[in-house]
């Protein structure tokens, strides 16, 4: 299973986990959301993807399976410097209205007082989750972290590294395809190409886009570091980086800003 809070390198890094256990660089055909636990209409739907399965949820640690902690199911956790996440997050809910209709006409400022200083995140805020899971990983041998950071700055590493941690040997030139296959450009391009929804999930967004046609699923905008520097003005940058060093004090967690 991967595990994912918004907007971390969810898409990017299940390409990655599922290209490893088929021990080649061939994309996924369903669309990742094919196998994400809360967004299926039923669990019966996971039939349907390909074995081995590679779950995935923006679920917080707590509500794991316990059966699947209990009989040592591998947790691949992504992590990322969260003002990246964040402005990530900001784009995604305008494109889908994730925080309702009123989204879309959201301002930046807006999303940085109610969801960044607010807290008010579906699934909960990145500071309780990033705890939650160092917390976890103390105790549970079968949970990595992957940084979205390192996976940008030397990708054939942390592919390896992965690929060790699942117990799965590739050769180095597998290892260099699928990270030529998962380049940006080239997830987004396969994306729009390859891509299936399941056929209940295709009627609901054709239902939705009747209301509000502007409304559209794209899942890749940038993938790039430092993009928070965009869009925070100096005095929310201090306001934020007063509000980690409150809330990550105490804490081992690294983080690559």
């Amino acid at each position: 299973m991967s595990v994912f809070i918004y907007h971390l390198g969810t898409h990017w890094t299940s390409e990655i986990l599922n290209m490893i256990l088929q021990g080649k660089a061939d994309y996924m055909k369903d669309a990742k959301v094919s196998a994400m636990l809360e967004a299926l209409p039923n669990l019966d739907m996971l039939e349907r993807v390909q074995s081995p399965r590679v779950l995935n949820t923006h679920l917080p640690y707590k509500w794991f399976p316990k059966k699947l902690i209990r009989n040592g199911g591998k947790i691949i956790h992504t992590t990322r410097n969260p003002k990246d996440a964040y402005v990530s997050l900001f784009h995604h809910c305008k494109n889908i209205f994730e925080l309702g209709i009123k989204s879309k006409h959201m301002t930046w400022t807006q999303f940085f007082d109610t969801c960044v200083l607010g807290k008010n995140v579906v699934y909960g805020n990145w500071f309780d989750y990033a705890k939650e899971i160092e917390l976890a990983k103390k105790t549970n041998p079968n949970i990595y972290i992957v940084h979205y950071e390192s996976m940008k700055e030397d990708p054939e590493r942390e592919i390896k590294g992965i690929a060790a941690f699942l117990g799965v040997q590739l050769s180095d030139s597998v290892i260099k395809e699928i990270a030529l296959k998962c380049e940006f450009q080239n997830l987004k391009k396969a994306d729009k190409e390859i891509k299936k929804f399941p056929p209940e999930m295709v009627k609901g967004f054709e239902e939705f886009k009747k209301l509000h046609p502007e409304f559209k699923v794209e899942m890749y905008r940038k993938g790039v570091v430092g993009d928070w520097k965009n869009h925070f003005t100096i005095a929310q940058n201090e306001q934020f980086d007063a509000l980690y060093e409150k809330e990550m004090k105490d804490t081992d967690i690294k983080v690559i800003f």
